[in-house]
């Protein structure tokens, strides 16, 4: 080993000691292929309006040694809303609700990660319609370890409430009061499974 060799060695030692967090991260990249984002909301002329966002892209930061969430970022694209009811996904899609052809999408970039007795937190800014706001959804993280192959499976879950009025989503100024055609609050039931392996 030449000296140069040993020098760039030690260097690159001292560097590795830092407290950059990057250097301990885990990014995983995922869409539709092993993910779902299904929204549900009241609506009375069909009961409750069901449907999927079939268009998005995302990441999750794990920590490197502990596999613990670090960081979400989230982008849908909102035109790719669909349901058994394509004439509720057109009013869906339109400029009385998500108006996606000036709002094309919705993105949700996390800030903070909360872990504590009760669970995992994370809070993050939500922009929909043009609207951003500060939000904190719960979620469930589940490890799975497959007992034939041993390979490890990160479950992420979640049910999130959103009011929709929060973001100028309303379906008719003199109707829309109390939520009594549309309710108010929409669900937002996602999910997503990452190899660790």
């Amino acid at each position: 080993m030449s000296k140069l060799q040993f020098i760039f060695i030690v260097l690159a030692l001292l560097l590795g000691t830092g407290t950059d967090q990057a250097f301990a991260q885990d990014i995983v990249i995922f869409g539709p292929g092993e993910t779902r984002i299904e929204g549900a909301i009241p609506y009375s002329v069909i009961g409750k309006y069901k449907a999927q966002f079939r268009v998005f892209k995302g990441r999750i930061a794990l920590d490197g040694i502990s596999k613990r969430v670090q960081s979400v970022y989230l982008e849908i694209d909102a035109s790719s809303i669909r349901s058994n009811c394509p004439w509720c996904d057109k009013i869906a899609r339109s400029r009385r609700l998500l108006f996606t052809t000036r709002y094309p999408k919705i993105v949700f970039k996390s800030d903070k990660i909360i872990h504590d007795e009760s669970g995992y937190k994370v809070r993050g800014i939500l922009e929909m319609r043009g609207v951003k706001r500060t939000m904190i959804f719960p979620f469930k993280v589940e490890r799975i370890i497959d007992q034939k192959t041993k390979l490890e499976t990160l479950d992420l879950k979640g049910s999130w409430v959103i009011n929709r009025k929060n973001f100028n989503i309303i379906w008719n100024r003199v109707l829309d009061r109390g939520g009594i055609i549309v309710g108010d609050n929409f669900t937002v039931d996602w999910g997503i499974k990452v190899k660790l392996n």
